[in-house]
């Protein structure tokens, strides 16, 4: 296993890469993240054609995380130790790639006390590369992100769960929630659409 370690200390962020072999890579991240930080790292990883795997990530006092990214690199454009992670979390805008079209099979949407009161979303479906950056972006269209996720791709299928805040870490309007359930709505009928 081969491992890779950084820290800036203008970031506050603690990033660490372990190798799992293949083309299988372990990221860490670990300190203070700016709000957005996972919507620019998948929208990196999307644009250099790295697939998301896996990630643990929570928020805890303040923008602290920790979080576990699974990487993996079998088809990827750019080679996992060429990739500046901490440039890339706080980049200020990520130009987000070709917005890939949700399709999803099922979803859950409902209020939650996890993180002090969010917005608990569970989604599955089959996946696609940039499906983890279309639906941080999505969220953010609402002004929604989320303070813990749970992505888990296996056998290419995802099962994700997040738990969204509003701005400043505030409980979710109703508005938002309301626009999350259509814009999920709106997924399964292009998935029902496109099998008809």
């Amino acid at each position: 296993m081969h491992t890779i370690q950084a820290t800036t200390p203008e970031s506050k962020t603690r990033v660490t890469l372990h190798h799992h072999g293949l083309q299988r890579y372990e990221l860490g991240l670990h300190g203070r993240l700016e709000p957005g930080w996972a919507g620019r790292l998948s929208n990196g990883m999307a644009q250099r054609k790295v697939n998301i795997m896996r990630v643990e990530a929570a928020r805890s006092a303040g923008w602290k995380w920790r979080s576990t990214i699974d990487l993996d690199f079998f088809a990827a454009a750019a080679k996992p130790d060429t990739i500046d992670f901490v440039s890339l979390i706080q980049a200020p805008t990520a130009p987000a790639p070709a917005s890939v079209e949700l399709l999803i099979d099922d979803y859950l949407l409902e209020r939650s006390t996890r993180c002090e009161g969010s917005l608990y979303l569970e989604i599955s479906g089959p996946d696609r590369l940039g499906l983890l950056s279309s639906l941080l972006n999505t969220f953010s269209l609402y002004s929604l992100f989320p303070a813990e996720m749970r992505v888990e791709t296996q056998r290419k299928r995802v099962f994700d769960r997040f738990w969204l805040k509003g701005l400043g870490g505030s409980s979710p309007s109703e508005e938002a929630t309301t626009a999350i359930r259509e814009r999920m709505q709106e997924c399964m009928q292009v998935k029902r659409r496109s099998i008809a």
